[in-house]
This record gives C-alpha cells, sequence and structure tokens, in this order.
C-alpha cells in the first residue's frame, strides 16, 4: 500500500503588492497582447481578484517550497465582491480567464490579508 501525505504549505511570503481599480488591472494585464486573444489568468478569492508573480523556480525556491513556505515577487489585486469567470479588456477583445481559487487556502490567506494591508 503506497502512503500518501499531505503537507501544505504553512507560510505565504508576499515581496511586493498594489492594489488597483479593476479597470487599470485589467488594462495592464491586456497592454500589448494581440486583439482577441486571452491573456493569463487571474485568481479570485474572498472578493477580490489577483494577479500574482512568483520567483523563478530554482534550487533555493525549491527548498523553500519543500520547507513550508512560498514566495510571491508581487501581488496586483482588486475588489470584485462577485466571483466572474471572465474579464473582458473591450479596447482589444483580449478575455482573462478568472478561476475561482476561494476554497485553496494560501490565495484565501492571501486575500484576507490583502484586505487587511488596505490604506497601509
Amino acid at each position: 500500500m503506497v502512503k500518501v501525505t499531505f503537507k501544505p504549505y504553512e507560510e505565504l511570503i508576499v515581496h511586493e503588492h498594489q492594489r488597483f481599480a479593476l479597470d487599470d488591472m485589467i488594462r495592464l494585464r491586456c497592454t500589448g497582447m494581440q486583439v482577441g486573444s486571452i491573456s493569463p489568468n487571474f485568481q479570485w478569492s474572498d472578493g477580490l481578484v489577483m494577479w500574482r508573480e512568483t520567483f523563478p523556480q530554482n534550487e533555493l525556491m525549491t527548498q523553500e517550497n519543500l520547507d513550508g513556505r512560498v514566495h510571491w515577487l508581487w501581488v496586483g489585486y482588486s475588489e470584485m465582491s462577485e466571483y466572474r469567470d471572465r474579464l473582458t479588456f473591450k479596447e482589444t477583445s483580449v478575455t482573462i480567464p478568472v478561476i475561482d481559487v476561494r476554497n485553496n487556502p494560501v490565495y484565501s490567506a492571501a486575500a484576507r490579508w490583502l484586505k487587511e494591508q488596505k490604506g497601509k
């Protein structure tokens, strides 16, 4: 019998964060993309839509992950109270898929933390 072990991350380390108006975040994500294309996705949890960038995976980041820590180099976020499965940049018809990650403990914790940063 194969043993299965679940070892969730214990810590999320956010190195930079930036709050945006939703329209500005959509525009930034879609700038330079081909008309009518599909952009990389956003993540949604607890009333926030997020766009995060991670560090390149290397030996140090792999060790950090194995030690229970995940690093986000940068996260942009905006309020979006209701989940929508896609957003569209009307000027170029670029679609941004939005993934509902509210059941993911890392994203849920990130959304709660980011809401506390408002005005800081």
